[in-house]
């Protein structure tokens, strides 16, 4: 991804507020100076269409074949859903069942030998992808790649021992909460997503 692409996808983020600064706790229970609320984005369909265009643009230069996107709820749906609409492909997507992600019932395609694209927000910590990753082997079907809007680790987490595509890699340092210096410093903390997750 081309240094314009990334200053382009950041001053996307920046048009709506997406990118707050202050003192947050992550979905993973780590705490960081810098959050990327996707909510905003998603409450501006035209925002959010432009970037999922260029993650799309993405996938379709890894030229890889596979049968469907893939996202964790709840804020990714938005994002896989329309990847997959600009991409031609299947989607589905994943929830919180008993607190590991999982696919409920009711999906009529997801059939061993097929192949995913996994589309996610956010990547912290790689949790939440994992567990999409172990919900499609469940069902016998590969992991063709994982793409995310922002990957906050800038590719140190690997997904199956590949990079994850992103369209913003940046070095955010998360803490965990007993070493955390804004915690130290008395800094209100704030939980601005919200999930399924318990924390």
């Amino acid at each position: 991804m081309t240094q314009e692409i990334k200053e382009r996808v950041l001053l996307l983020f920046k048009e709506c507020d997406a990118l707050l600064e202050g003192h947050f706790k992550l979905t993973s229970g780590k705490h960081s100076a810098w959050y990327f609320e996707k909510i905003r984005l998603i409450e501006k369909p035209q925002v959010l269409e432009r970037i999922v265009g260029l993650l799309v643009e993405k996938v379709k230069n890894d030229n890889i074949a596979f049968d469907y996107v893939v996202s964790p709820a709840y804020g990714a749906i938005a994002i896989g859903f329309l990847a997959a609409l600009k991409l031609g492909k299947k989607f589905a997507f994943t929830q919180r069942v008993e607190e590991k992600m999982a696919f409920r019932p009711g999906w009529i395609g997801l059939e061993a030998g097929e192949r995913a694209v996994i589309v996610e927000d956010i990547l912290t910590t790689g949790g939440s992808i994992q567990e999409v990753i172990e919900a499609l082997k469940q069902r016998g079907i590969s992991v063709a790649g994982v793409y995310v809007l922002v990957d906050r680790t800038a590719g140190e987490v690997l997904m199956e021992g590949k990079p994850v595509g992103s369209l913003l890699a940046l070095k955010v340092e998360a803490f965990e909460p007993e070493g955390c210096p804004l915690c130290q410093k008395g800094i209100p903390l704030a939980k601005p997503g919200a999930s399924d997750k318990k924390t």
